[in-house]
């Protein structure tokens, strides 16, 4: 019985040797996926940066003629608005 007793010790022994070796060789494959995922991550952040900083470059003068724009319309509204105060004073005192 103490021989058999032995035996299945030594049997549980090597098979918790067995059962380390491939818990440990999961634990380099679960590093080397995150590795991997950890690597394309970063190139997609990278290709968002790209992407981001290209349409920063075709953005600006579309921004810059927009601001012209504006900048040309208030003008027009302020006119008019002179304008139109002009002529309704000078047709108050002409009514007078």
């Amino acid at each position: 019985m103490s021989e058999e007793l032995s035996k299945q010790t030594d049997d549980l022994h090597k098979r918790f040797d067995d059962l380390r070796t491939d818990m440990n060789q999961r634990f380099v494959e679960v590093n080397q996926r995150f590795g991997e995922l950890r690597e394309d991550m970063g190139s997609r952040i990278t290709e968002t940066n790209r992407r981001i900083d290209d349409l920063r470059v075709d953005m600006n003068p579309r921004l810059t003629d927009l601001n012209r724009t504006f900048r040309v319309f208030m003008w027009v509204v302020s006119g008019w608005f002179t304008f139109l105060t002009a002529v309704l004073a000078v047709f108050g005192f002409l009514r007078l």
